[in-house]
C-alpha cells in the first residue's frame, strides 16, 4: 500500500484556510475549506482464482479523527494487474461515507500479484498520500509474468532515534535489512570504526528490524558488516554530528518522557536557548511545552493520556523555532472499542446454519453504534490477512513503505507487540529532517469534492463558434435524485450539470434552445476518462504471487481453480439453466405492469414516402387511426372518454419516462423521440394496455421515483391513482437512427455508479435433497452488518461441503471514531 508522506502532510494539515478550488469542468471558482479523506476497503479475502468475485466494502473517513465523512461522494475502485494495466474500474457512490460493490474476475486471468486501488477526486490534490492500494493475489493453472525481482540485491539500512547521531551523546540506532523488493529477513551483524574496532552487534527479526547503541566519537566513522543468507553485505553509518540535540523517548509505567540532550559542543549554542517539545496526532498540535536544558539534558513529560490513540510526531524545536530532532510514537489512547464476536458451538456439519452474535462497546462497556462489514472465509484456501481497518487507519496510512504483517502490531495475544512496533517506527517512522517547504504557501486545488455524477461539454455553431447564453436541457431517464436538468452555457459556450445521481449504464439526452425555445446549434460532450489515475510502478508487484504462501494452501489454490470451472453452486448467484419464460401478454415498465388483453395492435410501417411528413410526431398523426393533439397540441389517445399521454419505447427497451414524472419532464422526454426525423424510424406499433397498480417509491429525500430509480434507502407503495387503460408506442430504429438527431440535441452513453451485486448464500432445507456442488471458498459476504443502539448485531449463513476451518473477519468503525477488527474461527466436520 502506499503510504502517507508525513512531512509533507502534515505541512498541509497544518495550514487549515479558505482555499479557492480550481475545477477543470466548474463554471467557476468555488470556496472549500481544506479537509483530508481517508479510505478503507474491506475485501471478502485477499486470495482469489479466476472467474472468482471481488466482494469490498468502502469506508470514507475523516483523515484527523477517522470518523465516517460525507464530503466524497464518488469513490473510484479499481483492480490492476501486475503489468500496471486497469482491468476493472467501478465508480461507488458513497453514502455518509459508505458503499460497496464488486468485481468478477475474467476467467482468463494468469497468475500474479494484483492490486486494488481506491481514491476520491478530492484526493488527487495530495498526490498519492491519501491513495488506498491493498494487494490481492491471483493463483490460476495459467503461468504468472516472470518476477521482476532481482535476487541477491540485498539492503540495510541504519536509523539513529531522532534524526541524527551527535559525537559524544549515546543513541538508540535501528536497523533493516531487507532486499530489493521490501522483504526482510533475519540477520547478524556488527559495527566497526574507521580504525577497525568493533563497537556494537546487532540481529533483526524475520521481518529484517532490529536495535542497538551507539556512542560516536569525534574523528571517527562507523561501517557495518551484515551476513544475509550466508552473504556479506558492507555499508556505511550516517555520519554523526560534531555538534547538536539528541531526542530519545523513555516509557515508564504509564507516563512518557522526552530526553533531549547536547554535546559539549553544543551547551553554549544551546544551553541559553528556549527550547520547546511539540506533539502532533494526525496533523494537529496536541501537546507543547517550552524548556531550557539544565547543563546539557532536560527531560519533558508528555501527557499522553490528554493525547488521540494512534501515531504522533513528538518534534523537538531550537529557540529559533527550526525542527532539530523528531520521533513519531504509538499513543494507544483512552477511546477505544471493543468488538466481541461468539458463537453458540465451535463444530458445526457441512452446510449447517451458523449463528453469529456481534457485540460493540465502549471502554466503559456501554453498547456503541457502529458500520460493519463480515466475511466467512474457507482459511485453507484464504490465509489470514496481513493487515485491517485498525492497522490500515492507525498505522499503515500514515507510514512510507510497505508494512509485513501490519496486523501484529495490534494483536494483543503478541506480547512483543509494543516493541515491535516501536522498532517499526524508529525505521520507517524515521525522519532525517531535510525539511522540504512548500515553495507558494496557498495550496492551488485542481480537483473537487463530488457530491455526485458531473457532465459538462460546449455549445458550438455551424461554425464550431462558441454559443453563450444558451439553455441545455439534459434528460437523464434513469437518475436517481430527478430526470430533467437544466443549464445555461457561459461565454465560452460551456455548460456544466453536477451532482447527478446515475445508476449503471445509461443513456442521457441533451437539447440546446434559444431564449425563444428555438433549437441551436449542436453540442460536445466532455470525457469522462480524465477521473482515472494514472498507473505507476509498485512495489506490491515485485513478490512472486505464491512465494510466501504454505505448501498446503497452495495445493488447496490450484484445487480450487479445478473447482471453479466445474462447480454449480456459485458464491454469487445461481442461475437459472434451461428454463424459458414466456409472458407474451404482459410488461414490465419501469413503474408498474402492463397486460394486453387481447387488444389488437396498430402496426405502422414507415416506407420511404413517408419521410415527407419530416417527424415521427408527424408521421403518426397522419397514419394513426387513434391519435390526435390536446388543446396543448401535445400527442394524445382516448381512454375511457379521456385524453391521456402515450407511454414511449424505444428498440423493445424500457419506457424512457414513466406516469410519476412531472408533466415538463414528460413533455421533453416525449417530444426527444416524437421530434426524430421519421428516416430514423424503421417500424411503429400502438398497443393499447391495461395498466397495474402504479408504484411510488419514496426515497430518502422524500421525494416520489419509480421503482427503477430508487435509493437503496427507499420503499415502494402503491399509487393512488386509478387503474386504466394505457397507450404505448412501440418504435423500432433503424440502424443508428437515435444519431440522427435534430439541430440542437445530442446523446451520450455514461456509467454511472456501480450497482453492487447482491452476494447469494444459499438456505439449505435438510428435508430436501439438493445434490449440487458447493465449493464456496466466500461462505458469507454482508457488507452492510449495522450495529444499532444496543450495540448488538446477529447474522447467520450456511455451511458449504467442504469439511475444513472456517473464518469469519469482522471490521468497520464505531460511531466515536475507532476502527474495530475481529476474528472468530469455527470448524466444519
Amino acid at each position: 500500500m502506499k503510504k502517507a508522506a508525513l512531512c509533507i502532510v502534515y505541512a498541509f494539515l497544518i495550514c487549515i484556510y479558505i482555499l479557492p478550488v480550481y475545477a477543470q469542468t466548474a463554471p467557476a471558482q468555488k470556496q472549500v475549506k481544506l479537509f483530508f479523506e481517508k479510505v478503507f476497503i474491506h475485501t471478502d479475502r485477499q486470495i482469489y482464482t479466476p472467474a472468482d468475485d471481488i466482494w469490498f466494502k468502502a469506508y470514507l473517513l475523516n483523515a484527523q479523527d477517522n470518523h465516517l465523512v460525507a464530503t466524497s461522494k464518488n469513490l473510484y475502485v479499481e483492480v490492476i494487474a501486475p503489468d500496471n494495466k486497469i482491468i476493472g474500474q467501478e465508480m461507488i457512490a458513497l453514502n455518509n461515507g459508505l458503499g460497496n460493490g464488486d468485481f468478477k474476475l475474467p476467467d482468463s486471468l494468469a497468475a500474479g500479484n494484483y492490486s486494488l486501488r481506491a481514491y476520491t477526486n478530492w484526493m488527487r490534490n495530495f498526490g498519492n498520500n491519501f491513495i488506498f492500494e491493498k494487494k490481492l493475489t491471483v493463483v490460476s493453472t495459467k503461468p504468472s509474468a516472470p518476477a521482476v525481482t532481482k535476487a541477491g540485491e540485498f539492503i540495510v539500512r541504519f536509523f539513529p532515534e531522532g534524526g541524527s547521531l551527535v559525537t559524544g551523546l549515546g543513541s538508540i540506532v535501528a536497523v533493516k535489512a531487507e532486499d530489493s523488493s521490501g522483504q526482510g529477513y533475519a540477520v547478524r551483524g556488527a559495527v566497526y570504526t574507521s580504525s577497525g574496532d568493533t563497537v556494537a552487534h546487532y540481529t533483526t527479526d524475520s521481518f529484517g528490524m532490529g536495535i542497538f547503541t551507539l556512542l560516536p566519537l569525534q574523528g571517527q566513522s562507523y561501517q557495518a558488516k551484515t551476513l544475509i543468507k550466508g552473504k556479506p553485505v558492507q555499508s556505511t553509518l550516517p555520519a554523526a554530528l560534531n555538534s547538536g540535540l539528541t531526542l530519545k523517548i523513555v516509557r515508564q509505567d504509564t507516563s512518557l518522557y522526552a530526553v533531549v540532550t547536547c554535546n559539549e559542543q553544543s551547551v553554549a549554542a544551546y544551553g541559553q536557548q528556549t527550547l520547546s517539545i511539540k506533539a502532533r496526532s494526525f496533523g494537529r498540535v496536541t501537546f507543547q511545552q517550552s524548556f531550557q536544558l539544565k547543563g546539557n539534558t532536560a527531560a519533558v513529560v508528555i501527557p499522553t493520556w490528554q493525547m488521540p490513540g494512534g501515531l504522533a510526531a513528538i518534534t523537538l524545536y531550537d529557540g529559533e523555532q527550526k525542527p532539530n530532532c523528531e520521533r513519531l510514537i504509538y499513543n494507544t489512547g483512552t477511546e477505544k472499542a471493543t468488538l466481541k464476536l461468539s458463537l453458540n458451538k465451535p463444530i458445526y456439519n457441512t452446510r449447517e446454519k451458523v449463528g453469529i452474535n456481534i457485540q460493540l462497546s465502549d471502554t466503559k462497556g456501554q453498547p456503541l453504534k457502529g458500520e460493519l462489514s463480515v466475511s466467512a472465509v474457507d482459511a485453507s484456501i484464504s490465509p489470514l490477512e496481513e493487515s485491517n481497518i485498525l492497522s490500515y487507519l492507525m498505522l499503515q496510512s500514515e507510514l512510507k513503505g510497505d508494512i509485513k504483517n501490519a496486523a501484529r502490531y495490534f494483536d494483543t495475544t503478541n506480547v512483543q507487540h509494543n516493541k515491535q512496533l516501536d522498532i517499526l517506527l524508529l525505521t520507517q517512522g524515521w525522519r532525517d529532517f531535510i525539511w522540504k517547504r512548500l515553495a507558494d504557501t496557498t495550496l492551488r486545488i485542481a480537483y473537487i469534492p463530488e457530491q455526485g455524477i458531473s457532465l459538462s461539454g460546449t455549445v458550438l455553431d455551424k461554425k464550431n463558434v462558441p454559443i453563450p447564453n444558451a439553455n441545455v436541457t439534459l434528460i437523464a431517464a434513469n437518475a436517481i435524485n430527478g430526470r430533467l436538468f437544466g443549464a445555461q452555457t457561459d461565454a465560452q459556450g460551456k455548460y456544466f450539470f453536477d451532482n447527478l445521481q446515475l445508476l449503471g449504464k445509461q443513456k442521457v439526452k441533451l437539447n440546446a434552445k434559444d431564449a425563444k425555445g428555438k433549437p441551436l446549434g449542436s453540442l460536445t460532450l466532455d470525457s469522462l476518462a480524465a477521473k482515472h489515475l494514472p498507473v505507476t510502478n509498485n512495489t506490491l508487484y515485485n513478490t512472486p504471487a505464491m512465494a510466501q504462501l504454505p505448501a498446503l494452501t497452495k495445493a488447496s489454490l490450484i484445487k480450487q481453480v479445478a473447482l471453479a470451472r466445474q462447480r454449480s453452486l456459485s458464491d454469487t448467484i445461481i442461475r437459472l439453466k434451461d428454463v424459458e419464460v414466456r409472458t407474451p401478454n404482459r410488461q414490465q415498465f419501469v413503474d408498474r405492469m402492463v397486460t394486453t388483453l387481447g387488444y389488437k395492435d396498430e402496426v405502422l410501417t414507415v416506407t420511404p414516402e413517408d419521410e415527407k411528413l419530416n417527424s415521427l410526431r408527424n408521421y403518426i398523426l397522419a397514419k394513426s387511426n387513434q391519435a390526435r393533439t390536446n388543446d396543448s397540441n401535445n400527442l394524445v389517445f382516448i381512454a375511457d372518454g379521456k385524453l391521456v399521454r402515450p407511454r414511449i419505447v424505444v428498440d423493445n427497451k424500457d419506457a424512457a419516462f414513466s406516469d410519476n414524472d412531472a408533466p415538463d419532464v414528460v413533455d421533453l422526454m416525449s417530444n426527444h423521440y416524437l421530434e426524430l426525423p421519421i428516416s430514423a424510424v424503421k417500424k411503429v406499433v400502438i398497443k393499447k394496455l391495461v395498466g397495474g397498480p402504479l408504484l411510488m417509491v419514496e426515497n430518502a429525500e422524500g421525494l416520489a421515483a419509480t421503482t427503477a430509480a430508487a435509493s437503496p434507502a427507499g420503499r415502494a407503495t402503491q399509487s393512488s391513482k386509478d387503474l386504466g387503460i394505457v397507450f404505448a408506442i412501440y418504435i423500432t430504429l433503424n440502424p443508428e437512427g437515435l444519431n440522427k438527431l435534430a439541430v440542437g440535441a445530442t446523446q451520450a452513453n455514461i456509467t454511472g455508479y456501480y450497482e453492487a451485486r447482491t452476494f447469494y448464500s444459499p438456505v439449505y432445507n435438510p428435508s430436501k435433497n439438493d445434490n449440487r456442488t458447493d465449493a464456496r471458498p466466500t461462505l458469507y459476504w454482508q457488507p452492510n452488518a449495522t450495529v444499532n443502539n444496543s450495540g448488538k448485531s446477529n447474522i447467520s449463513f450456511y455451511n458449504s461441503d467442504s469439511k475444513s476451518t472456517i473464518r469469519i473477519i469482522v471490521q468497520g468503525i464505531g460511531s466515536n471514531g475507532v476502527p474495530v477488527a475481529g476474528i472468530k474461527t469455527y470448524k466444519i466436520q
